[in-house]
């Protein structure tokens, strides 16, 4: 087929005359450019195969042969960009724990916090206690696709509690117990900073860690302790007898398992995954340690009134990663998520 070569700064371009005939001079009759020429389109459909009459045309369109050597004759379709995979399990409220879906290995924002998908694409995240009326979620894959969903958060209203009789020295601490509680602390941050990467109890319904459950206090509450106003109480208290068994509410691996704490007595901790953590306080009884693996309705430990406690009962604990959520929400199945906006 003829071809006609010329020059330019970025070297010699070929003008391929059949294409020419067969794509271009049919798009310049749509758009009258001949017709402003002056050319018999017939004519010129006969001189296609001459470079001296596309030579002409190029000269009267006030282009060069290099100019159309340059242009692909069919443009390419963009390539489609698949969408970013997601889905939301868990109820939109303060205090709640949700479950994710989305790519492998994605790179999440949890309304502040960053965490990572795991090898399936599964992730976890929480809503702390006093959580602001809207969360954004955004995530990022590994090449680099994005996705970002606004929640709406719904209020709780929490009760006060008032609890009467305990020690004194358990509410306002003196000055020798002092080092025990910053070591109290410096233990249970260790576990708290747990993300364990292979535990999947997170992706589970939870179980109560009770046969025979009683709500003594429920979660969140505003505390006062012998007439003085203190902190929310971040657990859900309860009711039992000293030695009834404490079972393990899902799959997880015990972080924490210590005795004698000022505050909470004998202690344990599992993390089902990703640093979801759920702690238990008052224990007369610990039969697991560090490290361990448990699952749903393995024994842990056993109902007790160590620490700052009136009496025997469990004082039923969760967190993430700093945020203080409320573990009997983990016990219902889990629902999808609403969203009330999204932008990608």
């Amino acid at each position: 087929m003829p071809q006609q070569f010329c020059a330019s700064s970025g070297g010699k371009y070929a003008v391929n005359t059949g294409v020419f005939a067969k794509y271009l001079l049919p798009k310049l009759v749509q758009k009258g450019a001949a017709k402003r020429c002056n050319l018999d389109i017939g004519r010129s459909s006969q001189l296609a195969g001459k470079v001296s009459a596309l030579l002409a045309l190029f000269a009267c369109l006030g282009l060069s042969a290099c100019d159309w050597a340059k242009a692909d004759p069919i443009a390419p379709k963009a390539a489609e960009v698949p969408e970013v995979l997601f889905s939301l399990f868990g109820e939109l409220q303060q205090s709640a724990t949700l479950v994710g879906k989305t790519e492998p290995m994605a790179h999440i924002d949890a309304a502040g916090i960053s965490t990572t998908a795991d090898a399936s694409g599964m992730f976890v995240f929480g809503l702390d206690r006093d959580a602001p009326e809207t969360a954004i979620i955004s995530v990022t894959t590994i090449d680099g696709r994005t996705l970002s969903k606004t929640y709406h958060i719904e209020k709780r209203e929490y009760r006060v509690s008032v609890v009467n009789g305990l020690p004194p020295a358990t509410i306002n601490p003196p000055p020798e117990a002092m080092a025990k509680i910053q070591r109290d602390s410096a233990i249970k941050q260790q576990a708290f900073h747990s993300q364990d990467t292979e535990m999947k109890g997170f992706a589970t319904q939870f179980r109560w860690p009770l046969e025979n459950v009683r709500v003594t206090s429920p979660w969140g509450a505003q505390r006062s302790l012998n007439g003085a106003l203190q902190r929310p109480h971040y657990g859900i208290d309860l009711g039992g007898t000293t030695g009834t068994p404490i079972l393990a509410p899902a799959q997880g691996k015990v972080v924490l398992a210590q005795s004698g704490m000022h505050f909470e007595g004998a202690m344990v901790g599992i993390d089902h995954g990703q640093g979801l953590i759920t702690n238990y306080l008052h224990m007369s009884k610990i039969d697991v340690a560090v490290g361990q693996i448990v699952s749903a309705g393995d024994k842990i430990g056993e109902i007790g009134a160590e620490g700052r406690a009136t009496g025997p009962h469990l004082c039923w604990r969760m967190r993430w990663r700093g945020r203080q959520l409320d573990p009997s929400k983990m016990v219902a199945p889990l629902q999808p998520a609403g969203m009330i906006g999204a932008a990608q």
